[in-house]
């Protein structure tokens, strides 16, 4: 009977144990979010020795568009942020500072992912920024600013999911740009 208890124990934790693993190949948009959020996101391209390069962008598809839109309403900070796919021909930092720490918004940096599927890409450009070519300097977008371009990739989506959806960009005819 002990050993029957101890069996039925050992089962239970044992599927209770969330799985980490994660398929670049064939990735779960919301597992991504998950880990991203919780930094245990850990696909790396590897050196010779082994040693962690860069985080390895998850193989998203036309298929991933509509909860990639779904979860860019987020706009919460994530820090640290190392373990984010940037791309790595990139010198320009690609993040935000968020009380003395590099960070990356949720919203900002999928929408950057979604941008990378439309235009069949690794990358959608060389950083996850997204620039308002109205202002006269420099600066991230807030949280508001990111809900509208959400709405604008929201728009182009319902317009153009059963066509050619490369004819139109979702940032065309807006003064956001993709640093």
């Amino acid at each position: 009977m002990k050993n029957l208890i101890i069996f039925v124990a050992l089962a239970i934790f044992s599927l209770s144990c969330e799985k980490d693993d994660f398929d670049i190949d064939n990735p779960d948009v919301e597992q991504f979010v998950q880990q991203i959020k919780n930094g245990t996101y850990n696909n790396y391209a590897l050196g010779e020795d082994g040693e962690k390069l860069w985080a390895i962008m998850p193989a998203f598809e036309k298929k991933h568009i509509p909860l990639l839109i779904q979860f860019a309403e987020d706009t919460s900070i994530v820090s640290p942020c190392g373990h984010f796919p940037v791309n790595p021909a990139s010198s320009i930092p690609a993040y935000r500072v968020s009380e003395n720490k590099a960070s990356i918004m949720i919203g900002e940096y999928l929408l950057w992912c979604l941008q990378g599927i439309i235009e069949e890409k690794d990358f959608a450009s060389l950083t996850p920024i997204l620039l308002d070519l109205n202002s006269r300097v420099e600066k991230r977008l807030s949280g508001g600013e990111i809900l509208e371009v959400r709405t604008h990739y929201q728009d182009w989506w319902e317009k153009y999911r059963q066509a050619h959806y490369t004819e139109e960009l979702p940032l065309d005819r807006t003064t956001y740009i993709w640093r």
